[in-house]
């Protein structure tokens, strides 16, 4: 993807950055924010950047290239945002000053862009039919029990961290596949309660689309972006309003 004369925006989700900064995702992302996120006029990174996040101590060591490589783009005049996903919610202030990202902390933001208005979320919160994911997502966020949780030592924040991860990696592996995708009736509900926008921007299934539905005789878009594995369906907003999956790395 070239530069483009019109000002965009771009959406990107589930990068899941490695602690090792060779491995091939890792460098794809590098490159992205170091070439076509350049020209862009915002970033927003809708949940689950990196794969595992146990505390702010922890992760701006582990990461530090792709910390810098943030930090060098927000410097260069491009804004950055970022949501909370299911593996990166223990970010904290040191993270966003290290980047200069700014966090959006709400399950689902209302954002405007080039006077469009837009709703973005990771997206897990509209994965309704797995009741247990659900059940852990709220005892997971829950103030205490992170605070508790940062409170531990690094050793033991890594070796829980590694067990959640390996943990959610065989129950994805065990659950149907309904589990791991939205619902009709959530997005359904989810429109009806904010009929202000006609676009829901989000992450975390890894299945990239564009889906529309029809509420009130007007039609409803559904954007999902990709993971990256590490060539990522990223989401290109344009200032005429024109809403586009593209590779990244162009195929």
């Amino acid at each position: 993807m070239s530069a483009s004369a019109a000002p965009y925006t771009l959406m990107v989700a589930d990068i899941h950055l490695q602690p090792d900064e060779t491995h091939p995702i890792n460098q794809t992302f590098i490159e992205f924010l170091q070439t076509d996120a350049r020209h862009a006029d915002a970033l927003y990174i809708l949940g689950d950047l990196f794969e595992m996040w146990v505390g702010d101590d922890i992760g701006l060591i582990q990461y530090h290239h792709a910390i810098k490589a943030l930090k060098a783009l927000n410097d260069s005049g491009v804004a950055i945002y970022a949501l909370y996903g299911n593996r990166d919610f223990l970010m904290r202030d040191a993270f966003w000053q290290a980047t200069g990202i700014q966090p959006l902390s709400k399950d689902v933001n209302q954002i405007t862009l080039y006077d469009l208005p837009l709703l973005i979320s990771h997206g897990d919160i509209f994965c309704q039919d797995d009741k247990g994911y659900q059940r852990m997502r709220r005892l997971l966020r829950h103030p205490w029990v992170q605070k508790l949780f940062l409170w531990l030592p690094q050793k033991r924040r890594l070796a829980i961290g590694e067990a959640m991860r390996n943990s959610s990696k065989t129950a994805s592996q065990n659950k149907p596949m309904r589990y791991m995708n939205v619902t009709r009736s959530a997005i359904t509900k989810f429109f009806q309660q904010n009929p202000q926008s006609n676009h829901l921007i989000h992450g975390h299934t890894h299945q990239p689309a564009h889906h529309q539905l029809t509420l009130n005789h007007q039609v409803k878009h559904r954007w999902v972006v990709g993971d990256w594995r590490p060539q990522a369906q990223i989401l290109k907003i344009q200032s005429d309003q024109t809403l586009k999956l593209i590779a990244f790395p162009a195929v």
